[in-house]
């Protein structure tokens, strides 16, 4: 019997389909044996079967949901001590078991909100288990686990197929991070808006929100006043990809006369625009952070929002200084210098940067890494990821052709973070059935609602970006393109639009007909 199994980068439970024939129950003790056999200092918090159509019942503080309409499957919690720091505990998860996996995922070692880093203070080892070795070690113990459940006669190991990881964010770093140091762990990774670079990006999310202080300053720009902005800037960008559709298809492409923003100019749009000193202030979120004339790190790109950020200090940045560089939580924003940006990139807390970019090990295998990002995204932009393709380039010596043979990213034009539609852009596709895409981000960020898996009505590799990497590595077939969905006010099954994504650097290019289906796009 060959199973395959995926590992999901958020939270940690294993879920085993009970469908195929298993010759151990789904109930502690059975897991007890199993872990006893392999030598586990692991403990089993539970073991519970879930009905065909059940829910999941352990949310997780950061993802406070339940999957729904599971199929039939035995749910087992486990907690494995790494260190004398910190353990791993496994909350739940559910989606792929739809695709007949069997699936894991990690909390790496802490329980906690988005902005909530107080877990790595003074803890290297939990840094290290965040950075790394959490999701290894979860992984190497699954794989065990998945085998020795689905052993036949109690003897003969189960051959897993393949190993899939998707996640997005920091689930996106930590898939990168496992290709570059545990080049065996998985046959193919989906990695979406990566926070690969997290010594740079920390730096910038502290840096920016300190260009547009203190509230009321000459040069401060208002959250709602960003917001009109972005609208702005969106409709002149919309305005030079081809087609109005409240959609910047190219924002790379977008060329903006500032000085039309204005707001002595004689086109200024007075509900959106600017003074000179807030006009440096909005041209710092949209330029690279540099220093030195060197880029520390990628600026918004056209159509992003800055407010998210810029309007007030976040603890996405500074408290990353508090609790994984500095261990001191009297650390404050307004104290960042270009020295802290330095002084981070040397220390690299838990080696988290995914910048060992020459993945040849992973590559000789088969391995394929298929990338995403949406070009809209506030808090990661999305030319971090063509950044990352630039430095495997370099790392590698291989030409655009090589790299695509198993590296792919596409950019999804107007998509949030991760998930869902950017305000200032409603109509766009986004859905490509990737990494929390239906459940939404803890509560920020709403997914598609309905849906259990895929793209209700095209459950194939060109809609569903799960099948298309399955497809790469096991047909060796790469998508040439994909195709996003909108439904209807973010339900299925009633489908708005579905527009065609392209591998970076070509574009989607509206030729003619109804905008709104993708065989009218072709990719440029």
């Amino acid at each position: 019997m060959e199973r395959r199994w995926l590992s999901v980068g958020l939270g940690v439970l294993l879920y085993f389909g009970t469908a195929c024939a298993s010759s151990l129950s789904c109930d502690v003790a059975s897991f007890e044996a199993i872990l006893n056999s392999l030598n586990s200092t692991a403990t089993v918090v539970y073991a519970a079967r879930i009905a065909d159509g059940g829910n999941s019942f352990d949310p997780s503080p950061e993802y406070p949901i339940n999957a729904t309409n599971l199929p039939a499957l035995c749910a087992v919690k486990l907690n494995v001590k790494s260190s004398d720091e910190t353990s791993f505990s496994y909350p739940d998860m559910g989606e792929y078991t739809h695709y007949g996996f069997a699936a894991v995922s990690t909390d790496t070692g802490h329980l906690s909100d988005i902005q909530d880093s107080s877990w790595a203070l003074n803890n290297p080892e939990s840094i290290v288990d965040w950075s790394c070795h959490a999701l290894h070690g979860s992984v190497d113990l699954a794989k065990q686990i998945v085998s020795s459940y689905y052993s036949e006669h109690d003897t003969t190991p189960v051959l897993i197929k393949n190993s899939y990881y998707t996640g997005c964010a920091t689930g996106g770093r930590q898939g990168l991070r496992a290709v570059q140091l545990y080049p065996d762990d998985f046959d193919g990774v989906l990695i979406g808006d990566a926070a690969w670079e997290t010594t740079h990006l920390q730096s910038w999310s502290t840096w920016i929100p300190l260009q547009n202080y203190p509230p009321g300053s000459p040069h401060y720009i208002s959250p709602a006043l960003f917001g009109s902005l972005t609208t702005h800037i969106t409709k002149i960008c919309d305005a030079q990809d081809g087609v109005t559709d409240t959609i910047i298809q190219d924002p790379a492409g977008c060329r903006i006369d500032y000085a039309t923003l204005l707001c002595l100019s004689s086109s200024a749009n007075h509900d959106a625009c600017v003074t000179d000193s807030q006009l440096v202030t909005l041209k710092k979120m949209f330029s690279p952070y540099t220093i030195n004339d060197t880029i520390a790190f990628q600026g918004l790109p056209n159509g992003a929002d800055p407010s998210l950020l810029a309007s007030e200090a976040n603890a996405i940045g500074y408290g990353y200084f508090q609790d994984f560089v500095y261990n001191d939580t009297s650390y404050n924003f307004t104290s960042y210098t270009d020295d802290d940006f330095s002084y981070t990139v040397q220390v690299n807390p838990g080696r988290a940067t995914a910048n060992d970019f020459d993945i040849s090990a992973f590559e000789r295998r088969g391995g394929r890494v298929l990338m995403y990002h949406g070009y809209a995204d506030p808090l990661i932009p999305a030319g971090s990821s063509i950044d990352y393709l630039n430095n495997t380039l370099e790392a590698m010596k291989l030409d655009h052709t090589q790299l695509s043979s198993f590296l792919r990213l596409f950019l999804i034009p107007g998509m949030n973070h991760c998930v869902s539609s950017a305000p200032a852009q409603p109509d766009t596709p986004w859905h490509i059935a990737a990494a929390s895409q239906i459940a939404g981000i803890a509560g920020r960020l709403n997914g598609v609602r309905n849906v259990t898996h895929s793209v209700p009505g095209y459950m194939d590799p060109k809609h569903d970006s799960v099948l298309a990497l399955m497809q790469w590595v096991e047909e060796g077939a790469p998508p040439e393109e994909l195709i996003a969905t909108k439904f209807m006010n973010e339900t299925a099954p009633v489908i708005e639009s579905q527009r065609t994504l392209c591998p970076w650097p070509k574009v989607a290019r509206y030729e003619q007909g109804d905008r709104n289906k993708a065989e009218n796009w072709f990719c440029d």
